[in-house]
């Protein structure tokens, strides 16, 4: 398997032609930034502060539409309604950002990031306000909470997408990227642990109806910090190149993995990666709950949560500088913890492995973010993380159906009809469901041990380092950009 680790190559112009090679990189892109000016603050401390106000405006819009999901998520699972429609709203909760993906990279390549980001909140506001007049009118019913759940997904994509594409336009220092993509996991994190226990206390004192008007308050104060920016750092512009045709989308980000084999191999393995992930993900709450109880499950999704933050306060405040080998070595213990939880019944084992697995893969995560964020041209980075993150997000519900289908029809009967596996596995894993659904999680962590173990073995992707050599020539903005 041949690698290539950084050689000097061109890269696509529009999908269509490839560019010439520039000598320098794109303005956004560039290494050296321009002096500060007497008096002012120094050039890092300009570049970081306006990315960290927008960070904090982001975290709250986040932690608000968690909180909105996850009540009207409660409210769907009293008596009115069912454990299916909760079902439905997981779904649709994840269906838009694989549909929006390609439209989403594009946006973030033409348009100006303030106003995408305003965008979205004018939308997720927009939505939490319908949803509260129809809660106060009575007629609030499943179908409006479906869309609502589709229209806070594709405000999430949109989000994560802008953000990571105005990390390196806006940040030059590669110790300062890997810390903002260590704040990136954070805001990630933080929802995760913090809604449903602040939900659930929040639905006791003002219901479904206050939640909603948080959710709100939320996008204001968001919206007003992006606001402010403009005002005040109207001259810091987080912008696209605006020069990007409607056509130009998935092709022109795999012409730019054409151009350089290692992302292929990369994307390749993050497929696999995910893949797994989506297979042990959908087996933790059943595998937990026939094994222990709902108490047990709550504190190792906590232990999980806790893990998520340590890994990105780590990233925040020691950034990786081997991103690669980092990302093999985190997602070596990821697999590690995997496996141990399929293979053991100690529920302190599974709090110890449940931290662990998150807070690696908080860290990897952030690494590879890293990577392709100083890996690709300026032009054409949002089009090519938004393919990736189209395949990361394809990759895991396939995971997630093929667990369901192998435990329901291969691994739970293997070990429940009396033979030689079952006399063989039973005493490490159980029999009955409990064996079946142990056997599927050791065996994803088995894989995704392997799946890094190999990474570790190939030395060119093990030393791969972040660049481009070949940089294309900048597209110069035009009337038509955002």
């Amino acid at each position: 398997m041949k690698i290539d680790t950084g050689s000097p190559t061109s890269a696509p112009r529009n999908g269509r032609e490839l560019a010439r090679e520039a000598g320098t990189q794109p303005p956004l892109m560039s290494a050296e930034p321009p002096p500060s000016r007497a008096g002012s603050l120094p050039q890092g401390a300009r570049e970081v502060r306006p990315w960290l106000l927008a960070w904090l405006g982001q975290v709250a819009s986040t932690l608000g539409s968690a909180l909105a999901a996850f009540s009207l998520g409660i409210w769907l699972l009293q008596p009115h309604a069912s454990v299916t429609d909760y079902a439905w709203v997981i779904a649709l909760s994840a269906l838009p950002g694989l549909l929006l993906a390609p439209l989403a990279g594009w946006l973030v390549d033409r348009c100006e990031a303030r106003a995408i980001l305003l965008g979205v909140e004018c939308c997720s506001g927009l939505a939490a306000l319908v949803l509260w007049w129809l809660f106060d009118q009575g007629a609030l019913d499943r179908g409006q909470v479906y869309a609502f759940a589709a229209v806070n997904s594709s405000a999430q994509v949109l989000r994560m997408l802008v953000c990571q594409a105005a990390i390196p336009r806006l940040l030059h220092s590669p110790r300062a990227i890997g810390r903002a993509n260590g704040l990136m996991q954070l805001m990630v994190g933080l929802p995760q642990l913090l809604a449903p226990t602040l939900a659930a206390l929040l639905l006791g004192a003002v219901g479904v109806s206050g939640v909603l008007w948080l959710d709100v308050g939320a996008v204001l104060f968001s919206a007003g910090i992006l606001i402010w920016l403009a005002v005040v750092a109207s001259a810091l512009r987080i912008s696209g190149t605006g020069r990007v045709a409607s056509s130009d989308g998935v092709p022109t980000a795999l012409a730019v993995l054409r151009a350089r084999p290692a992302l292929w191999a990369l994307l390749a393995y993050l497929a696999l990666e995910h893949l797994m992930l989506g297979l042990a993900s959908a087996l933790m709450s059943p595998l937990v709950m026939e094994r222990h109880s709902v108490l047990v499950l709550g504190t190792v999704m906590t232990c999980g949560g806790l893990g998520m933050l340590a890994g990105s306060l780590w990233v925040v405040a020691r950034p990786p500088a081997r991103l690669i080998r980092t990302v093999l070595l985190a997602d070596l213990l990821l697999g590690a913890s995997v496996l141990g939880i399929g293979i053991s019944d100690s529920p302190v084992l599974l709090y110890v492995a449940a931290f662990v697995a998150f807070g690696c893969f908080s860290l990897s995560t952030s690494s590879d973010q890293s990577f392709w964020q100083r890996s690709l041209p300026a032009e054409v980075l949002g089009r090519v993380l938004s393919t990736r993150q189209m395949v990361c997000l394809l990759a895991m519900p396939i995971g997630a159906l093929g667990a369901g289908s192998l435990a329901d029809h291969w691994a739970i009967p293997l070990l429940s009809a009396p033979g030689a596996w079952q006399e063989a596995l039973a005493p490490v894993l159980g029999s009955g469901k409990i064996g079946g659904l142990s056997l599927l999680f050791a065996i994803a962590g088995f894989l995704y041990v392997l799946l890094a173990c190999l990474g570790l073995l190939i030395t060119p992707l093990r030393r791969l380092a972040p660049g481009w050599a070949g940089a294309p020539a900048p597209f110069a903005p035009d009337a038509g950009a955002c």
